[in-house]
Order: C-alpha cells, then sequence, then structure tokens
C-alpha cells in the first residue's frame, strides 16, 4: 500500500500526534517491526511508542480507520498475538525503562526484555522472578502471570506487581493498584492482553545476587526413573528450589540425548547443595553443571530457524503420576519431534490465593510444555498426533503464555468459569467493543454481535 492512500485514513495526523516513529511497508525498520518469533505480518501501520500518549494515538487511528490492533513487546507468543496483516501494530518495545523506586520496587517499562531488566537490576543486587528467555518481553510474559527461575521463591512474575498503567480501549491512561481500580489491577495481573495496554510495571524486587543454577544430566535410558524421582521429590522439596526436567527430541543424537534437569536455588547459600542432593541420585549422574552465578545469567538466549514453526501446546496438573510419565514417554519415542519440559511448582506459586489474581491455577503442582519443532514441512503429521496426546491427557487448566493453536477449549482451560465470569464483567465495563482481542480473550458480556467499527466507536466515544 502505498504512503498516499495510507494518508487518507489519518497517517499525517498519526505522525504529528506521536513521538515515537510510525512506519509503512516500504520504511526502513517496517519488516523487523511486522516479525515476531513464530510470524511475519504485514500491518497497515506500525506505531513505535514512546509512551502512553503514543498507545491512545494508535488507538483512535485505528478506531478512525477500523482496523484490528496488536500489540507487540518481545513477540515471542507462538500464536503470534504481536503482529498482524492489514492492521496496526502497537510497538512498545521503545518503552523499556528500569528505574529504582523505594523499598526495592522496580519500574519497568513493557518494550525491555527480561534479560535485560536482569542485567540491570543484577548491578543493585537485585532481582525477579521472570521466564527464563533473554529475549522475551516484559509486557508479553507479565500479561499471562510469569513463571520464572524463582516461582516457588517468589511466585509468579505478577504476583509481586503492585501498580501498573494501562491504557483502555476508550484511551483513557490509568494508573492502577490494589487502592485505585483494584478491579482492573486483578485483570491485568494473568490477563491483561485483554483488557488494554499495559506501559509500565511497578515490581518488588528481591535482593538475590547469586543461585544455584544449572544443570544435571541422566542417562536416557534411565528417563522413567528419573523423572518420577524428580516429581516425588519436588512435592516437598524447599521453596528455595525450582526445577524443572526436560526431554529433548528424540531426533537429536541418534534417540540417545540425556535426561536434563535444570535447577535454581536461592536463599542462603550454605543450605543450597543440601537442597540439590536428593536430585543428584536419582539415578546414574552423568554430568553436574551447577554452579553459583548471578541471577541474570540464568537467562538464555533462543535462536531458530525463520521457517521453524513450533507446535506447543501445556498444561496444569495436580501431580505426575507413573501413568502420566509413560504416555508423555511413549508418545515422546513416537513423535520425534517433540521436545518435553515439566516445572515444578508450589511453594510461593501455590500460596497465593486462587481467586487474588485472574491467573487462576494455584493448586497446580507440575506445568507439562510439550514442543513439536522445525518447519511444516519437517513435521509432517507430528502436530495433529500432538494434538491426539493432549486429548488423553486431561490437564486441570491450561498457561496462556505457551500456546502456539490456541482454541475455544483453551480458553477454558486458561480461565475457569468463576475467573471467566468475573473477566467478562471487567471486559464488559472497559473495553465492551472488544478492541482488544485474540482466540485467548475473555470476550465482555453480554456477547457482542455487532461489527468492530460501530463498536470501537462506542468505546471512543465514551471518552469524549
Amino acid at each position: 500500500m502505498t504512503e498516499s492512500v495510507v494518508a487518507q485514513g489519518g497517517l499525517g495526523e498519526l505522525r504529528a500526534a506521536v513521538l515515537g516513529e510510525v512506519l509503512v511497508d516500504g520504511d526502513a525498520g517496517y519488516a523487523d517491526a511486522g516479525r515476531v518469533v513464530m510470524a511475519q505480518g504485514r500491518p497497515r501501520v506500525i506505531v513505535r511508542c514512546t509512551g502512553a500518549g503514543d498507545v491512545v494515538a494508535a488507538l483512535k487511528y485505528a478506531e478512525t480507520n477500523d482496523l484490528p490492533i496488536a500489540v507487540r513487546s518481545g513477540g515471542h507468543h507462538a500464536a503470534g498475538f504481536g503482529t498482524n496483516d492489514g492492521g496496526v501494530v502497537i510497538d512498545v518495545r521503545p518503552m523499556d525503562e528500569v528505574r529504582l523506586l523505594p523499598d526495592d520496587v522496580v519500574r519497568i517499562g513493557t518494550g525491555g526484555t527480561w534479560g535485560g531488566v536482569a542485567e540491570r537490576l543484577g548491578k543493585a543486587g537485585l532481582a525477579i522472578s521472570s521466564g527464563d528467555t533473554a529475549s522475551v518481553g516484559v509486557g508479553g510474559l507479565m500479561a499471562g502471570g510469569g513463571i520464572g527461575w524463582m516461582v516457588r521463591k517468589h511466585g509468579l512474575a505478577i504476583d509481586n506487581v503492585v501498580a501498573a498503567e494501562v491504557v483502555t480501549a476508550d484511551g483513557s491512561v490509568r494508573r492502577v493498584d490494589a487502592a485505585s481500580e483494584p478491579e482492573l489491577f486483578w485483570g491485568v495481573r494473568g490477563a491483561a492482553g485483554s483488557l488494554g495496554v499495559v506501559t509500565s510495571y511497578d515490581i518488588t524486587a528481591t535482593p538475590q545476587p547469586t543461585v544455584h543454577f544449572g544443570a544435571l544430566l541422566y542417562p536416557w535410558t534411565q528417563a522413567a526413573q528419573v523423572l518420577q524421582g524428580w516429581a516425588e521429590y519436588m512435592t516437598t522439596a524447599p521453596e528455595d528450589l525450582t526445577a524443572s526436567l526436560q526431554l529433548a527430541p528424540t531426533m537429536m543424537a541418534d534417540r540417545q540425548v540425556p535426561v536434563a534437569i535444570m535447577v535454581c536455588v536461592a536463599g542462603e547459600p550454605a543450605a543450597r547443595d543440601a537442597i540439590l542432593e536428593p536430585l543428584r541420585n536419582l539415578g546414574s549422574l552423568l554430568t553436574d553443571k551447577v554452579a553459583e552465578v548471578p541471577y541474570a545469567d540464568v537467562f538464555t538466549a533462543m535462536e531458530m530457524p525463520a521457517d521453524w514453526r513450533p507446535r506447543i501446546r501445556n498444561g496444569f496438573f495436580g501431580s505426575v503420576p507413573a501413568e502420566l510419565g509413560e504416555r508423555l514417554l511413549e508418545a515422546r519415542g513416537r513423535i520425534p519431534g517433540m521436545a518435553i519440559e515439566i516445572r515444578a511448582l508450589g511453594g510461593a506459586f501455590a500460596a497465593m490465593p486462587a481467586d487474588a489474581t485472574a491467573f487462576a491455577h494455584r493448586d497446580a503442582r507440575f506445568l507439562v510444555n510439550s514442543v513439536v519443532v522445525g518447519s511444516p514441512e519437517q513435521q509432517g503429521s507430528q502436530p495433529e498426533e500432538l494434538d491426539a496426546l493432549w486429548k488423553t491427557l486431561e490437564p486441570q487448566g491450561a498457561y496462556v503464555n505457551f500456546l502456539s493453536n490456541p482454541t475455544d477449549a483453551d480458553l477454558d482451560l486458561c480461565y475457569p468459569q468463576d475467573h471467566r465470569a468475573r473477566l467478562a464483567a471487567l471486559k464488559q465495563a472497559v473495553d465492551p467493543g472488544h478492541v482488544f482481542r485474540s482466540e485467548l480473550s475473555v470476550p465482555p458480556r453480554p456477547e457482542w454481535t455487532g461489527g468492530r467499527r460501530h463498536l470501537m466507536r462506542w468505546a471512543m466515544r465514551s471518552r469524549r
């Protein structure tokens, strides 16, 4: 689309209204800003926002031109929610502030990445339990919860949020916390993506300059034994220990990839080795790569061929009985491109009341995540085999951040009935036009059947 055509929709006014960049096809940086990890989009307009005012202008432009919206930070969501075709992308990456406030509270812009945040906080001896990949965006991870390397010690990333700045569909810039707009504050902690554009979070950090972090490797032939021993220990392990069990695809290393137990031990340094001792005796330990490192070093890089489209499904479970372990291992043997990760929960994660945040699944003790890697051509029928596997597993819930091809059934798993009803009422109050919509957004109630243009105009008029 040429600029002269786009200008008819107010591109000049948009550029005059924002402090950041406005990109259209042909501009330098357009292709990169329209590309996310799992998808290449062709938006009509990309607004690289430097603050809440730019977000308001982008929303107004979308409303005027009846265009769908995508919000992009790190761009890692497997469903490609950070881009679109023919719509407006609100790119918050320029908003990457990390500012220390009193009482170890940190104000973090949602355009930052967790590797960068951890590095900057590490200089002050502070840390936030927040994911595991350096390039993941603050906004995307926080929108769904944030299961980090200290989740059993300090809970989800959202559990440590004390305030947030949110731009809602009507263009209002709202500062929300437990005292001011408590219902919206409840909602943005677990369902932020369907309620507005969060521009910053105030998060309580913890003094944690170093952790014990690394991998314990066991022979692939002992996978069942190690899995069961690990799961049993993690049901009673001290909350200073967060751990996951990882099984790489069998297509690697002639099907003989070792079983990896990844560990992160916070708390008192003197007690860390004793906490790990049971995990070092689950079988014939091949390699012990656990060492004391700065917390920022736990974040890994993620590089992936451009044509890969991983198929990702996950589920929460109260336990990992032998039958579940057997099903996972059997499926891994016949789906050669499938990787499995099981994350242990509990501890501080479970201490938060189930109705305290829009994230609901506090009684889960394990999260099973599965990924079929490769390009669509390489995967063949494996994505369908993965979906068939999950129909037999019957999880008690799902994590909104780890779904590549979400369905209505997945939405039900992410937000159980009570949470969904409360979110629907909140959505009706702050986004009745369903401006912020995706397959994992709870719609407003009552259900609206009108067109997007009417709805967006209704939402914008409410602030005039």
